[in-house]
């Protein structure tokens, strides 16, 4: 039993502590109003720089509800365009069809759920692999074929774990809020517990936000704040919300309303000191982003895109253009629309046109122009459909008074990088594992000079910093003075690092 217990306790860690890669697959695909008669996925890979970006075959279209996720390592797990769910093989899981149950969906869900932009949202539930999907029904107005509003919202219960990892769907479409609620405009964030998560969305044309807690894996009861200026009509059927990656403040924008502007209170869950600024101009299609140190808001107007500190005692008053759009036409114009933080801590930005490339901030932290804007920086092989998948800062951990919170992003490594960490982690092995009463280190035949070994336990303390030489390619260390449980063993030659291995300490 407790080789058990520790091996998921490997697990476990290794999925929520030091993974935490959810975000490294965007999945994105035709609009089916393009008239194209085959479906078509973009992939967007974070696991290497520059960004790699490929295309394949995939089973729907997908339209403005859209969302995947990937494991702890890197690899995409599922994606879904708000009426089904599929897998990395590109196949729908079981039990994994008929999201969002109704006449928009019996009409619609053939070429894409048309449930708004950011109206997706996937969550870790309480193991590695299982997952919570979030998800926003729409309803016709009465007599018409007009969408009338968003109500419920819902969500569904995914495992990867079952299938032999092919998936399937345990609960589904359960309602959550069954009261109108914005079109899209759904995120989340760490709870103060660095485990738990908020759930936020705001209400239909007015002042009221609703907050879930996902706690421990369970869902608990909604509640309900009132606070700030209401929404208009358009103004909860448009634009973008998000949460700055350090929890402390919730933006809400649309063109139609301005930014709304609150802190957050991530102990209890609170809204507060609202603030509102006004739209630089009127426009049909907006976003919103912050920058990875939480400094910076980016809003994006058609053809413009402003910067804002957030830090500033006037925030309106620091407004900075930072783009005007170029003119640049790809079948339309590759205006501005949606931001999401990448993993690679630049921001991405969409156009509401249906075209073939994403904008992107380079240098999101940086005050102005320095934050360099790259108009239609990056090629996609097809025109996609109008949406980014939605990302929280899933890396978010404990709010520990004093201490800033740990990046939610790291510049991902260059390809030629990558191929130089492989071959030095090539260059040395460490077993058994787990462990009992010694740990062997065997090393490349060519490492003849002392090495620093460095062993970390997996609470972040040092329990053992040591330069060793290599006796016919080999060392040994005693453990008796380690504890059972999970540590992490990282070794260097001449200050180059040569890798890190995780090993179970088990007596």
């Amino acid at each position: 039993m407790k080789r058990i217990f520790l091996l998921w306790y490997f697990i476990w860690v290794a999925g929520f502590s030091f993974g935490q890669k959810y975000d490294y697959n965007w999945v994105m695909g035709y609009d089916s109003h393009l008239g194209f008669p085959d479906k078509e996925g973009v992939f967007l890979s974070f696991n290497q720089a520059p960004v790699l970006v490929s295309y394949a075959p995939i089973p729907i279209w997908m339209r403005t509800s859209l969302g995947c996720i990937s494991d702890s390592l890197g690899q995409l797990l599922f994606y879904t365009n708000g009426c089904s769910i599929i897998n990395m093989d590109n196949e729908v899981i079981e039990n994994g069809l008929g999201l969002n149950p109704g006449a928009i969906s019996d009409d619609l869900c053939e070429i894409g759920y048309p449930g708004g932009r950011q109206s997706c949202l996937i969550l870790p539930g309480s193991h590695p692999l299982e997952f919570y999907l979030f998800h926003k029904g729409i309803y016709y107005e009465e007599g018409t074929s007009s969408y009338g509003g968003t109500n419920p919202l819902y969500y569904t219960l995914i495992d990867m774990s079952l299938n032999e990892g092919e998936g399937r769907v345990i609960e589904k479409n359960v309602p959550l809020i069954e009261e109108d609620i914005t079109y899209g405009q759904l995120t989340a964030v760490k709870h103060a517990n660095g485990h738990d998560w908020w759930i936020i969305t705001g209400g239909d044309s007015n002042n009221t936000y609703y907050k879930i807690l996902l706690s421990d894996g369970m869902l608990q009861a909604y509640e309900i704040q009132n606070i700030g200026m209401p929404s208009s009509y358009h103004g909860s059927r448009g634009g973008q919300a998000n949460f700055s990656p350090d929890g402390t403040k919730y933006i809400r924008y649309s063109s139609h309303d301005g930014v709304f502007l609150f802190d957050f209170d991530r102990a209890v869950g609170q809204l507060s000191s609202f603030r509102h600024l006004p739209t630089p101009e009127e426009t049909f299609a907006t976003g919103a982003g912050i920058s990875p140190n939480s400094m910076y808001m980016y809003i994006t107007t058609d053809t413009h895109i402003f910067q804002y500190n957030l830090q500033s005692i006037d925030i309106a008053a620091s407004q900075i253009e930072v783009a005007e759009y170029d003119g640049y036409l790809s079948t339309f114009p590759t205006t501005f629309s949606q931001i999401q933080l990448g993993p690679d801590c630049k921001l991405y930005i969409n156009s509401f046109a249906t075209v073939d490339v994403l904008h992107v901030i380079h240098n999101p932290n940086e005050s102005g122009l320095a934050c360099n804007v790259e108009q239609h920086a990056i090629q996609l092989p097809f025109n996609h459909g109008q949406a980014l998948p939605h990302f929280p800062n899933y890396r978010l951990g404990p709010l520990i008074p004093g201490e800033t919170p740990a990046p939610p992003c790291s510049p991902v490594v260059s390809t030629k990088e990558q191929e130089v960490a492989e071959q030095f982690a090539a260059k040395f092995q460490v077993y058994p594992n787990p462990a009992k009463e010694i740990l062997a280190f065997k090393l490349d035949q060519s490492l003849n000079e002392p090495v620093l070994l460095e062993i970390f336990h997996v609470s972040g303390s040092q329990v053992h910093s040591q330069f060793h030489s290599p006796i016919d390619g080999q060392f040994g260390v005693q453990t008796d003075n380690l504890k059972d449980g999970l540590y992490f063993c990282r070794l260097s030659l001449n200050g180059q690092d040569l890798g890190t291995r995780k090993i179970v300490i088990l007596k």
